[in-house]
């Protein structure tokens, strides 16, 4: 008997599971499919000589990748514009080159405040003597395609809203493994294919942390300093809550390279990740509730956007769901959680063979698509260091 309640219980359970995850899976379907609808033709640009911008650099110990970058921006910085360097914490020569390439340079020396978050509240504080109309925020990683500037300053200015460009990783080598790639389409997805869906359907985007572009009323009465390990993710949240939805310009372009040391991909995934997952406990269910108290579709998408987990543990959560769902039915009990997780399982296999049809077949060849199981249960050791509350400090990605 008590047995026989204890599979009812946890019946239940894997039930509920198994719904929250079909849900989730249909909130990624909706999006991959609604990108594959045709691409938004861009509107002609407004009279850029009349429009004041900056493109902000934040910099933290970037002297191996600070130089090239702005050897891709500075070409595209016209009368109207300049570029200003954070040179954030650093310990070493960024701001010597920076200011020799000819940015404009500001330090900041403030060691317990360490983050992206921080260096762009230093910015704006310090541009708001003499603002521009527009900010832009690269990374010192990131290679703007020519003409993106100029094209997130226009549409930004036009608009009245931020805008957030198409940022992919740049295709990695042969000899990074075809692990690397399954990770690089997987940003694909998250970074591209479901933020064009977005769009499709009239909705704001998530803000991805560079190849970003602010109206200066909007930026500068907006708190930055939040120190969160996805700042951007967070930024995007609160400004469409607060009435400026930011907007996906997948015409403006931005890569940067994965880091070339496993330790250092590692890092990088582990602060994303785990930012990611505490903007789902701890931020999503409160967005989704105001979205609905104030009637914000807007506010509702992008909660419901954010609320889909990384895709190696969705992955991982739904043949957990599966297994343990077929163990209770095999007991006697109900097939109903079964039935669910199956489904949503399926759903979520058809979405990702879309996605690859569509928009992976330059990554990844048909026979390393079999790597994805592989690329989900290499991310175990990450989700148990987050389950078990291990939170990582920022610190910067080892890319030399």
């Amino acid at each position: 008997m008590i047995f026989g309640a204890f599979i009812v219980g946890f019946h239940i359970v894997l039930m509920t599971v198994a719904a929250v995850l079909a849900f989730v899976v249909l909130v990624l379907q909706v999006e991959v499919l609604a990108a594959n609808r045709g691409r938004h033709r861009v509107a002609p640009q407004t009279d850029r000589a009349l429009i004041s911008y900056v493109v902000v650099v934040p910099a933290h110990n970037e002297i191996g990748t600070i130089e090239p970058t702005l050897a891709t921006i500075l070409p595209q910085i016209d009368s109207k514009g300049c570029v200003l360097v954070v040179a954030d914490n650093c310990t070493d020569d960024t701001a010597v080159v920076s200011a020799a390439a000819g940015a404009r340079v500001i330090v900041r020396d403030e060691p317990t405040r360490r983050g992206k978050s921080y260096a762009l509240d230093f910015a704006v504080r310090n541009l708001a003597s003499n603002p521009p109309d527009v900010v832009v925020v690269l990374d010192a990683d990131c290679v703007p395609e020519p003409g993106t500037i100029q094209l997130l300053v226009s549409r930004c200015h036009r608009s009245g809203r931020p805008q957030q460009a198409r940022y992919e990783i740049i295709r990695p080598e042969p000899s990074a493994g075809p692990i690397a790639r399954v990770g690089a389409f997987a940003w694909r997805i998250k970074n591209s294919v479901r933020p064009a869906g977005l769009l499709s359907l009239g909705l704001p985007c998530l803000l991805m942390g560079t190849g970003m572009a602010f109206p200066w009323a909007i930026i500068s009465a907006t708190k930055l300093d939040t120190g969160h390990l996805v700042e951007d993710m967070v930024l995007g949240l609160e400004l469409t809550a607060a009435g400026h939805p930011p907007s996906f310009l997948p015409e403006a372009f931005v890569q940067s390279a994965l880091p070339p040391s496993v330790e250092g991909q590692t890092s990088q995934r582990t602060r994303w990740e785990t930012g990611h997952l505490q903007v789902i406990f701890q931020l999503v269910p409160r967005f989704i509730l105001r979205s609905v108290c104030e009637g914000n579709a807007g506010l509702l998408a992008l909660a419901l956007h954010a609320a889909v987990p990384p895709l190696a543990l969705l992955a991982l959560l739904l043949l957990a769901t599966l297994v343990l769902s077929g163990l209770i039915m095999a007991a006697g009990g109900s097939s109903a959680a079964f039935a669910t997780s199956l489904g949503a399982s399926l759903g979520a296999l058809f979405v990702l063979v879309v996605a690859w049809h569509k928009n992976g077949r330059d990554l990844l060849s048909p026979q390393e698509m079999l790597m994805v199981p592989g690329y989900a249960v290499s991310k175990v050791a990450l989700y148990v260091r987050v389950l078990a509350g291990h939170t990582p400090q920022w610190v910067r990605t080892k890319r030399n």
